[in-house]
């Protein structure tokens, strides 16, 4: 009986409290990444790549829940994920990725949002990603590409944070795709890392 009230005690008051807690107000970005197929014709050619997040609101969506709006941030800082996803994707392609390459690449995150709405009965999020990677050559030759995906879901009853989460990684994996499909960038490196 003592060992009960020694242990049994305090893991109940334990379970009590962890009922009691908020949930997370952080969404796990993590989206899915495909990589493109490899270039064999790269002949060590070297690029530099850094992010930047140009929105003007860090929050990924604005919740109105039991009255109160709920701000939900992203679980890292986009930039450097987004600097990531396209370093391993420039690494499949067949480039090395250094502080000073021929061409500098910086991927920015115009926006990324989830608009949600929600009823008596149901809800609604629209996710929009909007993603820029602007090419730069040493000889002064410059490119911009821009990638946009939107997608609208509806359910029943209210828009949960894994909810939230599947709809802002759902846009951010068809952004990483379109940016894996597309070659223009790819195509501007090959003709002017001279």
């Amino acid at each position: 009986m003592a060992l009960l009230k020694k242990f049994g005690f305090p893991l109940l008051a334990l379970f009590l409290l962890a009922g009691c807690a908020a949930p997370s107000n952080t969404i796990d970005v993590t989206p899915q990444i495909r990589l493109p197929q490899q270039d064999p014709s790269l002949m060590g050619v070297t690029i530099s790549i850094n992010g930047a997040d140009q929105r003007t609101d860090q929050a990924l969506a604005k919740v109105n829940r039991d009255g109160q709006l709920v701000t939900l941030t992203p679980s890292r800082d986009l930039r450097f994920l987004l600097q990531e996803v396209l370093e391993k994707q420039m690494t499949a392609r067949g480039y090395m990725v250094g502080p000073s390459g021929a061409v500098d690449l910086q991927i920015i995150v115009n926006k990324l949002y989830a608009d949600v709405t929600q009823g008596n009965v149901r809800y609604s999020i629209t996710t929009q990603a909007d993603v820029s990677i602007i090419a730069t050559a040493k000889n002064g030759n410059k490119q911009v590409k821009t990638y946009r995906q939107s997608n609208s879901i509806q359910g029943p009853f209210s828009a949960t944070n894994a909810k939230i989460t599947s709809a802002v990684n759902s846009a951010l994996t068809d952004v990483m795709s379109d940016m894996a499909d597309d070659t223009s960038i790819h195509e501007f490196i090959k003709q002017n890392a001279h």
